[in-house]
């Protein structure tokens, strides 16, 4: 059956699912800052109970809430939609163009904090019900929302949400919180993300700050550190730790060759973020396996004495790094801290302290899953277009949780593209691929009925 009905409803009510957008970026809900939670909370439940679906907000002691949603549809297949409510601050506020929280609308882009992560997936999904309610009355599947309020913090209370209400999620198969499209308009599936490590690197070697006239005698931390640091990975990104490669699970061949026979728009990128040089010389060659199959180790913030105005002759007392590892399978992020520990210890850093801030661990949904077929064959049969599995991708999340608690696939589609910003100043959607994604969705959740 077709469902060209519901394509039209989706047509009729494109302004009004676009001022359900507007709506809900207006709203800054920084899980950083715990500001605008509750406000975040109760737009989202006022919206889908006004397309008829059932709410329970869900709240755990010193957890930002998350929202349930249920509704109804034929069949016994339930598809489950994960996204979140919070977003990243909007600064630096001086780089933007627009105001980044009025949802402006320029030349064929929706401007705002959080359209692209993760407002416009989550009103897409919403947008498809509701199309679907307002030309049949009824969904053809159960859907349910898993909307959580800490994902841009690491999602610290998710698993115990899914441990306590594991019933309550139950589901068959689940939709990512987001999507994208490369540079030549292809749609990207992506059927898992890598695992994290991010702690925190300290030393302390006195009291107190120390005349630099000292240091033939003493040692400054900045000093300390950096050659801490320095015994982690080489110049061409290998991580020095001994075992951290010993067990990563080696890509099947049809995965490896499916990416080398990808191209990778490596001009695009080093326009777009006016990069100097990347870590290897043939940067089209295997870039896209190296990308999203290699673990990494980044350094991503020192802190140390002096750094304002002027000069001071001083040997810092403290300093600090904070380090981030991008894991793949089978890397476990708790094991990874005990090599972490064992190395700094062997290469004579036993004062280097190490303080953990968040951990993932890597997940990838099987490439041959017959949930992925559907999802690709939707996405290929609304679009018009080619449609490129990646079997994972750069970023890390929850994705493993969700996976294993619920026994079910997980796969990656949206609204999103390749200069969508998101994080970053003029965070922004095409109002084409928020218009195909709701068409998607509606599509998706045809076939998902059908097909159980």
């Amino acid at each position: 059956m077709g469902i060209d009905d519901v394509r039209s409803a989706i047509a009729r009510r494109t302004d009004v699912h676009l001022d359900w957008l507007r709506t809900l970026c207006r709203i800054p809900g920084v899980s950083s800052r715990r500001y605008g939670i509750d406000a975040s909370v109760q737009a989202i439940r006022q919206l889908i109970e006004e397309i008829g679906g059932k709410v329970q907000v869900l709240q755990m002691a010193d957890a930002n809430p998350v929202i349930f949603a249920e509704f109804d549809g034929d069949g016994e297949r339930t598809l489950l939609f994960y996204n979140h409510y919070d977003i990243q601050p909007a600064e630096p506020l001086d780089e933007w163009t627009v105001p980044p929280f009025e949802g402006v609308v320029e030349a064929g882009l929706f401007y705002a904090r959080g359209a692209a992560d993760n407002k416009g997936d989550l009103v897409s999904r919403l947008a498809a019900i509701d199309a679907w309610r307002q030309a049949r009355g009824r969904l053809p599947c159960r859907v349910k929302f898993l909307i959580e309020g800490e994902e841009e913090i690491g999602s610290p209370s998710l698993p115990d949400y899914l441990r306590t209400y594991r019933d309550l999620f139950q589901a068959d198969a689940c939709i990512w919180k987001y999507g994208n499209r490369d540079p030549a308009g292809r749609l990207e599936v992506g059927l898992g993300l890598k695992g994290l490590l991010y702690v925190e690197l300290e030393v302390e070697i006195a009291s107190s700050d120390l005349h630099s006239g000292y240091g033939a005698l003493v040692e400054a931390a900045s000093n300390r550190l950096v050659r801490a640091l320095a015994t982690l990975r080489d110049g061409r990104g290998q991580v020095l730790i001994p075992g951290f490669y010993d067990v990563v699970r080696p890509p099947g061949s049809e995965v490896r060759a499916s990416l080398e026979a990808l191209p990778f728009e490596d001009e695009i990128l080093r326009a777009r973020y006016g990069i100097r040089r990347f870590l290897r010389d043939r940067i089209r060659t295997g870039a896209l396996a190296t990308l999203l199959l290699e673990p990494t180790c980044t350094f991503c913030g020192i802190e140390s004495g002096h750094t304002g105005e002027g000069m001071r002759t001083i040997l810092p007392k403290q300093a600090k790094a904070k380090v981030e590892f991008r894991l793949v399978p089978d890397q476990d992020p708790e094991v990874l801290v005990r090599q972490l520990r064992h190395h700094l210890d062997m290469k004579g850093f036993p004062d280097v302290q190490i303080r953990v801030l968040a951990t993932q661990r890597p997940h990838q949904t099987p490439i041959n899953h017959e949930f992925v077929d559907t999802v690709k064959r939707a996405a290929e049969e609304e679009t018009g277009r080619e449609v490129v599995l990646y079997p994972t991708l750069q970023y890390s999340g929850r994705m493993y949780e969700l996976a294993e608690y619920l026994r079910l696939p997980v796969v990656s589609v949206g609204v999103g593209y390749w200069d969508r910003r998101a994080h970053a100043p003029n965070e922004n959607i095409r109002l084409a691929d928020f218009d195909e994604t709701v068409r998607l969705m509606a599509r998706l959740l045809q076939m998902f009925g059908e097909e159980g």
